[in-house]
């Protein structure tokens, strides 16, 4: 059910296959791999994939074992929006490029090989300064956790 909801803020047919197509170059270019998982092509019910959405490769979702793991990316300019979670608590790896992230209205740029820890109830957001790619480490991801500044987004903010 989580995937089928999942999937409705999601970007499909040719506008997928351009963005996944742009974005390997990417990594390829990078010099890196990426897992053998279907990603996830977000622009959040927008319909605005460049300005607000990113590409996730999710790793692992361990809800028993209490922990997820996965390759955040985003292109010059793209955004994932501000929003905060009540259950997760992350740690960000900018593994590659920098991004502009805003954490409880403060901006700072953040750049390749440092660390960002979230709480709980911290409201964040990151657009990239070019092309980005960040690893997230937290808690699962559950349902509904994510609580987004926008409330258009999702159902009254929240995916």
């Amino acid at each position: 059910m989580a995937d089928l909801v999942r999937r409705n803020y999601q970007i499909q047919g040719k506008d997928r296959i351009k963005a996944l197509r742009v974005f390997k170059r990417q990594i390829q270019k990078w010099g890196l791999s990426m897992p053998s998982v279907e990603p996830q092509v977000l622009d959040l019910g927008t319909g605005e994939f460049y300005k607000q959405g990113l590409i996730e490769y999710w790793i692992c979702n361990e809800d028993k074992e209490g922990y997820c793991g996965k390759f955040l990316f985003v292109f010059n300019g793209q955004t994932c929006p501000y929003h905060l979670h009540k259950f997760k608590h992350e740690t960000f790896f900018v593994l590659k490029g920098k991004v502009s992230m805003k954490v409880n209205g403060k901006t700072k740029i953040r750049k390749q090989g440092e660390t960002v820890t979230m709480k709980q109830g911290a409201l964040h957001s990151f657009t990239g300064k070019g092309p980005a790619l960040l690893l997230e480490v937290s808690k699962p991801c559950k349902p509904g956790d994510n609580h987004m500044h926008d409330k258009s987004i999702g159902v009254n903010g929240q995916l």
